[in-house]
């Protein structure tokens, strides 16, 4: 009786609501589709994301240690040479820019989607970005002060006015030149350590699946600058500690084969 009255054409109002509620159903449907594809469309943009800035602050991470590590064995190596009352020859000291491959750092930062890069990961890639901009800025000034380094002319005589000038010039900008390197000694550390902390986050991120993965593929990629397979496996092992030895020497020796067949 009850469903008689309801489906009955003189209840509108029955039919309206019926209408009403099939609408409401399809347009929550449509939000819930629409919804889960912007979702899957977001993960393999932040996958995409956070495997380019892994590679790219892998290189910081590691070559900026390296980069650290030198200039503390030359800045005490000008530093006794100064305590000698002498000064070396720092004309051939220049960097041509760019020097440094940093654009998915700054996309990411420039981005407006927070689904991508969340709050604390951009925090550790601003901090990373500023040290970076002051290492350019010190490696700026290394190249402007070896260009001052003057050669003084052979037979030219110490007591002369000129070379006691150039001399003088030469012992300033030599002084100059010894807080620049150590001024990029130190950021380079700050560098590899920044990198190493937004790494973390990332690697968090991808999940321990797919960092090895991408880390595989930056093994593969730099095995052309590795001498031999034993080189490569123990500065691997020591790059990425996830992977055993015998994966590095597998990696490598899919490298070499893949070398010989093009």
């Amino acid at each position: 009786m009850f469903l008689r009255k309801l489906f009955s054409s003189k209840n509108k109002f029955a039919w309206v609501l019926i209408d009403l509620v099939i609408v409401i159903i399809g347009v929550y449907s449509a939000f819930l589709i629409q919804s889960y594809s912007q979702e899957q469309k977001n993960k393999k943009d932040q996958e995409r994301v956070l495997t380019a800035l892994k590679i790219e602050l892998e290189y910081f991470r590691y070559r900026m240690f390296e980069t650290s590590m030198g200039m503390r064995g030359d800045v005490r190596e000008f530093e006794a040479t100064r305590a000698n009352n002498s000064y070396t020859d720092f004309s051939d000291y220049r960097f041509i820019e760019p020097q440094y491959d940093y654009q998915t750092i700054q996309y990411a930062l420039n981005l407006q989607n927070s689904e991508l890069v969340d709050f604390e990961l951009y925090n550790a890639l601003q901090s990373l970005f500023v040290e970076i901009k002051k290492v350019e800025h010190v490696e700026r000034l290394l190249t402007e002060t070896s260009r001052k380094y003057e050669t003084i002319p052979e037979g030219l005589k110490k007591s002369s006015e000129q070379y006691i000038i150039m001399d003088a010039r030469n012992r300033d900008n030599f002084t100059r030149f010894i807080t620049s390197i150590r001024d990029r000694g130190q950021i380079s550390g700050r560098i590899s350590v920044a990198s190493q902390d937004a790494l973390q986050l990332i690697n968090s991120l991808l999940g321990a699946e797919k960092t090895k993965e991408v880390e595989r593929k930056i093994l593969f990629d730099n095995a052309q600058y590795f001498d031999s397979e034993e080189e490569a496996v123990k500065l691997g092992v020591r790059l990425f500690p996830n992977f055993k030895k015998e994966e590095i020497r597998s990696i490598y020796q899919e490298w070499e084969k893949s070398k010989a067949s093009n």
